[in-house]
């Protein structure tokens, strides 16, 4: 085909046009923005762990918030709730743990089986790994008067120019003029502007808002061009997307370890006092002082099994609950399975806490044997957290024979914090009626209190693939936003098997489904989806025309140049913007190849 010069000379200032006004829309104040995720990447690691740390350096954003708590021995760790039950497999209040106790528990298994045998991190090891790794942190302290002592760990580890006071530290004012921290001004999305920015850094502080439990790129592009300093979201590819920074995660990137605090250290089995050390052990556990007693028997946790277990089964059987209580947990790591029978019996003891001890024993030893005790308890059990941990319990040895009874507990029970556990034991059961039990509760009327179990319920639908798609694809469907966006990252997760749902998904009558699978299909990235998005730029919403835009900037190619260009002038600014990003992308990702004129004008 003949292209005269008028057109070559076209197909020149287009080009420029593009490129240069496209990286005009990344302006100074987008350079300056930090951004930093909320204990970590949410939807793929346990929040406040090393998990969580690695893959933020990873991704590559400027730093993580990170929740620091005091254990009973002054230890400084990183824990966002007042309890370990929710992110460990352990259970107490964190002020009242010994952290050589705490280093027991795993604080990864409740996200993944990937994640077995994360630890909860000392902030101390915290701040040398992000020293090495130049990841900056927020401190967010959750408990008063540790306020000088977070601060002299930070100058320990000469941290103070990475790190940002929050918390109870957004208030603190240093002995030392040495300890000068970072201090934030939180304001929220919608009430940045530039004299408030202003007046924050006339008094030397920074700028902070949070967009938390939302992924909109509006939202996040707004607050970046207002020139806010620090940026805290949950979804940091969003963000990274907004800053049209490479959002795919390098995990061959070189990440610089540390070496944690280490365990305490099993006695040798040929020590020749180990007789005498274990009579003093089992008395001092069976005594009055309560941190004598579980420092006696974390001890016997780390023993050799062969002189540890027998004496331990005997205490079983008395009387005094805290003795049984200890006793059990020590069984549950220096134990195996082959004692579960023995444990089994504590389930029905009348202390709740030794129920609850008995129970995560027998999720530590997975002791798959225990399955129909556990679920004959759950049936009657009063309490709310001994059957939230024998939820817990069945979430690690639960099988087919489990999902019904579960499948009824989660249609009665009231309390989401039970829901939660039996919603990782229900996807764990292997039972395909568990996926119209977790699609009902991802799009169930939404409290505070649920928002966490629907989280987890659509976490649940991603583990499961290909078979939860058509239910994913129904929640694009709900009326409520955190449903859909929930739903999204699902099926971001379950990937190529989703794309031809997807597809069809753009033809839907709701304008909101059409332009969140417009949005996972440009996360997707398969080639498939190109034409049907061009397809999707006749759409009479602008919100759908603007979420294909910006699809085809991620997977289109130069011949989807010329339908972009017909939208250079639109009416709606995203819809706009979103069409010079896409093609400055696209020329950017194929400027290495030789393009034909016909891909940008017609003759």
């Amino acid at each position: 085909m003949q292209i005269n010069k008028k057109n070559s000379y076209t197909k020149i200032i287009f080009v420029l046009f593009a490129v240069i006004f496209g990286r005009q829309l990344y302006a100074d104040n987008n350079k300056s923005v930090e951004i930093f995720v909320n204990r970590g990447i949410l939807e793929e690691a346990p929040e406040n762990t090393f998990a969580a740390l690695n893959r933020a350096v990873e991704l590559g954003v400027d730093g993580i918030l990170v929740d620091v708590r005091r254990t009973k021995d002054g230890r400084l760790i990183l824990m966002n709730d007042e309890t370990i039950d929710r992110t460990t497999d352990g259970m107490g209040r964190v002020d009242q743990l010994l952290y050589s106790e705490l280093q027991q528990y795993d604080a990864g298994l409740w996200r993944g089986i990937e994640f077995k045998g994360e630890r909860v991190p000392l902030l101390s090891d915290v701040l040398m790994f992000c020293k090495i790794n130049k990841l900056k942190l927020i401190l967010n302290v959750k408990q008063i008067f540790l306020e000088e002592q977070v601060a002299e760990l930070v100058r320990t580890y000469e941290m103070f120019p990475q790190v940002y006071w929050w918390g109870a530290m957004r208030s603190f004012n240093s002995k030392s003029p040495e300890s000068p921290g970072k201090g934030l001004v939180y304001v929220s999305p919608g009430g940045l502007n530039e004299e408030k920015l202003k007046r924050i850094r006339e008094e030397k502080k920074y700028s902070f808002t949070s967009i938390l439990e939302n992924d909109d790129r509006r939202i996040m592009k707004k607050a970046i061009r207002k020139g806010v300093d620090v940026l805290l979201v949950d979804y940091p590819y969003v963000a990274m997307d907004v800053l049209n920074m490479n959002t795919l995660v390098n995990s061959a990137k070189e990440i610089k370890k540390i070496q944690p605090e280490s365990r305490p250290i099993a006695i040798a089995g040929d020590d020749p006092f180990i007789n005498q050390k274990l009579k003093t052990l089992l008395k001092t556990l069976q005594g009055a002082d309560k941190d004598e007693s579980r420092t006696a028997a974390i001890t016997l946790a780390v023993l050799p099994p062969k002189y540890t277990v027998p004496p331990l089964l005997k205490l079983l059987k008395k009387k005094n609950a805290e003795i049984k209580q200890n006793a059990v947990w020590s069984l549950s790591f220096c134990g195996n399975s082959t004692i579960a029978a023995q444990i089994e019996p504590l389930l029905d003891d009348k202390n709740t806490g030794v129920r609850r001890e008995a129970a995560l024993a027998l999720k530590r030893l997975v002791a798959i044997q225990s399955v129909q005790a556990l679920i004959d308890r759950l049936q009657i059990e009063p309490d709310i957290n001994v059957k939230y941990d024998i939820a817990r319990a069945l979430s690690t040895l639960g099988n087919q024979n489990s999902a019904f009874p579960l499948f009824e507990v989660l249609g009665k029970e009231k309390n989401w914090l039970v829901k939660e556990a039996c919603i990782e034991a229900v996807s764990n059961t292997g039972n395909d009626k568990a996926i119209t039990i977790l699609y009902d509760i991802l799009v169930a009327d939404s409290e505070s209190d649920a928002s966490f179990a629907r989280t987890k319920a659509a976490w649940a639908l991603a583990s499961m693939g290909e078979k939860a798609v058509p239910f994913l694809i129904k929640a694009l469907q709900d009326n409520e936003e955190s449903a859909r966006r929930k739903a999204s990252w699902a099926l971001i997760k379950i990937g190529a098997p989703a794309v031809m749902s997807l597809i069809s998904s753009l033809n839907d009558v709701n304008e909101h489904t059409r332009s969140r699978a417009a949005q996972i299909l440009g996360w997707l990235g398969d080639a498939r989806s190109v034409t049907p998005l061009v397809w999707a730029l006749k759409d009479e919403s602008p919100l759908v025309v603007g979420s294909a835009t910006w699809a085809l900037g991620r997977v289109g190619t130069p011949k989807t140049l010329l339908a972009l260009k017909a939208f250079v002038n639109s009416e709606d600014e995203d819809v706009r913007e979103n069409v010079i990003e896409a093609i400055g992308r696209i020329m950017e990702r194929y400027k290495d190849i030789e393009l034909n004129s016909g891909d940008f004008a017609q003759n």
